[in-house]
């Protein structure tokens, strides 16, 4: 990003140019625009940011606390001794990547002391989503309190990342994802659904379209 009236050093490599970001505070306007950056820079990027929104006289709660990063290692070895004395582990579905305390705590953190909870009064909760995944049940109900996902292709693709690992066709036989749907939509859960399996839906049209030509054709018509 270049100022105005900045001129661009002819030497200066170009990547380092696009990376580089740049705070605007428009003072009359009480308005701050962010330019460029990186989202490896977004620690300092937002720092930046608080200190501008502190200069057009907005005091900003708890301006010190520290946000972002792991947890203390307290709270970590506490969450550790609670999955022990529970056996969380004992609990990890069959051919997981990793124990359920870890992917947890990876995933969750601080947070992930709730969700002992859960489980502890439901142990049903540590069962999957979907069979042969990783994705437990009561990981659905933190997304549904915590996160705003708007539809179902939100949910598979980016905050589950379900459906990069399972098949379409078995993601709409499952049962447990229609569970799910009622869980994070309740009465839009219908029209969720229809908006990513129905007739009129991105991949219904895919599905189609692979009916119509075959591989076998593709490869004859190359």
């Amino acid at each position: 990003v270049i100022k105005t009236g900045e001129q661009n050093d002819k030497n200066e490599e170009w990547t380092k140019l696009s990376r580089k970001h740049e705070i605007d505070v428009n003072h009359e306007k009480r308005h701050i625009s962010i330019f460029g950056g990186k989202l490896t820079d977004c620690i300092n990027v937002g720092e930046e940011v608080c200190e501008a929104v502190q200069q057009l006289g907005i005091s900003l709660p708890e301006a010190k606390r520290k946000w972002y990063g792991e947890p203390d290692d307290v709270i970590r070895d506490e969450y550790l001794h609670q999955a022990h004395l529970m056996g969380l582990d004992e609990l990890t579905p069959s051919g997981a990547c990793e124990a359920l305390s870890a992917r947890l705590w990876r995933r969750y953190g601080a947070q992930a002391i709730s969700l002992l909870e859960t489980i502890r009064e439901d142990p049903q909760m540590a069962d999957p989503l979907i069979g042969g995944t990783d994705y437990v049940r009561c990981e659905l109900t933190q997304a549904a309190r915590r996160e705003m996902i708007v539809t179902l292709e939100d949910f598979l693709r980016r905050r589950s990342k379900l459906a990069l690992v399972v098949h379409h066709e078995e993601l709409k036989n499952s049962q447990g994802l229609k569970d799910a749907c009622e869980i994070l939509f309740g009465k839009d859960a219908p029209e969720r659904w229809e908006e990513y399996f129905g007739e009129n839906s991105f991949f219904y049209e895919i599905k189609m379209n692979n009916k119509k030509f075959p591989q076998n054709q593709k490869n004859n018509a190359v």
